[in-house]
């Protein structure tokens, strides 16, 4: 405590100076421009790198000392590049170069040399393409069994509705009962699904996972019960094994299970009733030992009294159900999501220099969240590569939404398929993607744009991008 008190109580020149220091030792190499490319800091790390003293570095335009370099680009673009090859002198480094915003706009770039010998970075990336082969193998002599990675620690219910739907998983967990799994897309059901398998008596077993929306009614089949040898075709030698022979002594995931075919559903009420499976082209039955979790969006019920799902199997399936509730209905959640998801999200990104303001949280539990858990996720991974500034707010957010709310997305039958349609979203997502970036910083928007400011007030009126004010076309949707 007196060191760290001893060093509050330096100068501001003496702290600059500590600083200096402390870069001087680094052995990467440092250097830092201008908004106009001018030199204005280099380390001595920098000298050996380059041959060329501080003195004579100081003051000049980067690309006199360093040729090809890329960083007067970075200050124009406010793009980071990093782990760049790039060729100083006779050797090849990895670079970085990193902007630095203040108020919106970029007012200069740092350049990083972080690894001197390209040589050795091409040898570990040997070694990891080698390891990553060894365990493809590894994988491929498991019968090819998905593992599971999420447990019921991952599940996180502050809220009464997350809580009351984590118990029943946990009771579902203790048996061997067929679990139905119901809520939104996006509420996390396959986090449920693989929480349940991990806590049951099968979590040494394998977890297969089968998209029932994903897959052709004629390869519904042979996806799911296999082939012989010969049954068809083109049929691989040996035959092939089916999901429910892959997932024997473990658990199926029957994703989406509403969108299975009818003809499909009686041979899958058939495996529940029997304990068998008939390979496509395939002669004698062949036993299996799997617990069933199917999991839906839609309303089975409804879809029985329609005659689009069959009765006989909807009570096959629907013997433990799970709602997921939405996260509009569990709010108290959010923190919790937003600090996990944030973790994962800065790590894998590798940025680790951005917070989270406390007005954030705000807009977050203002929002309707069509797209619940799996929409957050998308948000916050917009977050933390297009906004720029060091402190996310809830005007962020609110300005990503805007777009997003009304961003075109996987086209269903009674989308509209217009091109004005879609240029309309399009343009819309992008002029918020620009407010984000340049924190409503409207100058400067239109700056990145490449539009003048009175045309772009003018598309953001178009588009109802003004705090508190709707587009047309954003209302239609809610």
């Amino acid at each position: 405590m007196s060191e760290i008190a001893e060093t509050m109580s330096l100068s501001l020149v003496e702290r600059v100076k500590l600083l200096e220091q402390i870069l001087d030792l680094s052995s990467e190499g440092i250097w830092a421009v201008d908004k106009d490319g001018i030199i204005i800091y280099v380390n001595e790390s920098f000298e050996r790198i380059t041959g060329v003293a501080p003195a004579d570095a100081i003051g000049r335009h980067v690309t006199e000392v360093v040729e090809n370099t890329r960083i007067h680009i970075v200050v124009q673009t406010g793009v980071a590049e990093r782990d760049q090859i790039q060729r100083i002198g006779d050797t090849e480094y990895i670079v970085s170069r990193l902007p630095m915003f203040e108020n919106g706009e970029c007012v200069g770039v740092l350049g990083q040399v972080r690894f001197h010998d390209v040589d050795e970075v091409n040898r570990l990336a040997r070694r990891l393409q080698h390891l990553q082969q060894r365990i493809r193998e590894l994988e491929k002599a498991g019968s090819s069994r998905q593992h599971t990675r999420h447990s019921l620690e991952d599940i996180v219910a502050i809220a009464p509705a997350s809580q009351h739907a984590r118990r029943l998983a946990m009771r579902a967990a203790a048996t061997d009962a067929t679990v139905l799994l119901l809520g939104e897309t996006g509420v996390g059901k396959e986090v449920y699904a693989q929480a349940i398998h991990r806590l049951s008596a099968r979590n040494a077993g394998p977890f297969i996972r089968l998209n029932c929306s994903a897959i052709q009614e004629s390869l519904f089949e042979s996806e799911l019960f296999g082939y012989a040898e010969g049954a068809f075709t083109g049929a691989r030698r040996g035959g092939k094994k089916g999901k429910f022979e892959l997932a024997n002594s473990g658990t199926i995931l029957l994703d989406e299970v509403g969108d299975m075919p009818l003809s499909v559903q009686s041979k899958l009420l058939r495996v529940l009733q029997s304990k068998e499976i008939d390979r496509v082209g395939g002669g004698a039955p062949i036993r299996v030992d799997v617990r069933i979790i199917a999991a839906t969006n839609k309303h089975l019920s409804q879809m029985v009294a329609d005659g689009q799902f069959r009765r006989d199997l909807y009570y096959r399936l629907n013997v433990l159900p799970v709602v997921v509730p939405p996260l509009r209905l569990r709010t108290e959640d959010i923190p919790q999501l937003v600090t996990d998801f944030w973790e994962e999200l800065t790590r894998e990104h590798g940025i680790h220099h951005k917070e989270l303001g406390p007005d954030l949280y705000d807009a977050l539990r203002e929002y309707h969240w069509p797209g619940n858990v799996r929409e957050l996720r998308n948000l916050l991974e917009r977050l933390v590569t297009v906004v720029v500034q060091n402190t996310i707010t809830g005007d962020h957010v609110r300005t990503l939404l805007l777009a997003h709310d009304d961003a075109p997305s996987d086209l269903h039958v009674d989308d509209n398929y217009s091109l004005a349609a879609h240029v309309h979203k399009a343009e819309r997502r992008v002029l918020s993607m620009a407010l984000a970036r340049a924190d409503n910083n409207r100058s400067y928007a239109a700056k990145l744009l490449g539009i003048s400011r009175a045309l772009l007030y003018k598309k953001m009126h178009q588009h109802g991008l003004f705090p508190g004010e709707s587009s047309k076309s954003n209302t239609s949707t809610r």
